[in-house]
């Protein structure tokens, strides 16, 4: 039976910070530490007054503000937006974006994925990248109301408009928030036709506390831990003593999820309602 030993926890409070003309590079995620093979994290502090440019070249970056305790300034596709806690760019091959930290330090998640196959991709364009935040982002609640969560990476969530979050399979990611009480199934994630060695998929606690569960066996997270889950390895995540707020990802975005725990709502969310009182609209995953 899998335990905990078989997943990977790290723990960005105690990883070597390594000097870069940006501030600060913690490697966080990355085959050598986790086995991952399809992605890289890391934890970068742009310290105030510097900035982090990000080029993209070959690969998908997603960046991602943790932490601004004043607002700085992205800049993307010619276009400068406030660096601001949950907002960041998805950068497809050959685009290129800057962090400023101009008023105060910022704390970011920094994931590389590679580019994926074709048949990963599925017939999606795999760009371009865009800037996102929380306000354009669409909020999906769990059927059991115990989570939300507000994906910057997904391509088959749509917009209100009806087009696609996400032009790409490279990457599915997105920020979670647990009420107290709030769990996940006990599930796991294996791979496809297309994706036969499964996703590098991984939990990364911002805020609160969670306890992950894998088998009998479960470890309490604090703020700043990464989770690397192998593929095929069953888990589970809940608050504990309070909310939680963590990031999810899975790369490349094909994958299967099978719900071992016997719970009726399983793994159903739904998109909130723009207009209060109208229904709810399910969030089709396929």
């Amino acid at each position: 039976m899998p335990t905990i030993s078989d997943v990977s926890i790290i723990n960005w409070n105690t990883t070597e910070a390594k000097p870069v003309p940006s501030g600060l590079e913690r490697t966080i995620c990355s085959e050598g530490l986790c086995g991952s093979k399809t992605l890289t994290v890391y934890q970068r502090t742009v310290l105030e007054g510097r900035q982090f440019d990000v080029n993209a070249r070959d690969d998908y970056h997603l960046v991602y503000v943790v932490e601004a305790p004043k607002e700085g300034i992205i800049t993307f596709n010619g276009k400068s937006h406030a660096a601001e806690e949950g907002a960041g760019v998805l950068l497809a091959p050959g685009e290129s974006a800057r962090f400023e930290a101009s008023g105060s330090k910022l704390e970011l998640l920094h994931m590389v994925t590679p580019k994926p196959p074709a048949a990963v991709e599925g017939g999606l364009p795999g760009g371009p990248g865009y800037f996102f935040n929380r306000r354009t982002l669409r909020p999906l609640s769990d059927a059991s109301g115990g989570r939300v969560r507000r994906f910057c990476a997904e391509s088959t969530v749509r917009l209100l408009d009806g087009t696609r979050l996400t032009p790409t399979n490279a990457i599915q990611a997105g920020e979670m928030h647990y009420h107290e009480g709030g769990s996940s199934p006990y599930h796991r994630h294996v791979g496809t036709s297309a994706n036969p060695g499964g996703a590098s998929h991984c939990y990364i606690t911002f805020k609160g506390r969670g306890v992950v569960q894998v088998g009998d066996t479960t470890q309490e997270l604090q703020p700043g831990t990464l989770v690397y889950f192998p593929p095929g390895i069953p888990h589970r995540l809940r608050a504990h003593g309070g909310p939680l707020d963590y990031f999810e990802l899975q790369a490349w975005r094909s994958f299967k999820t099978d719900v071992l725990s016997e719970e009726p709502l399983g793994l159903k969310w739904y998109y909130d309602p723009a207009t209060p009182g109208t229904p709810r609209v399910e969030w089709d995953q396929s």
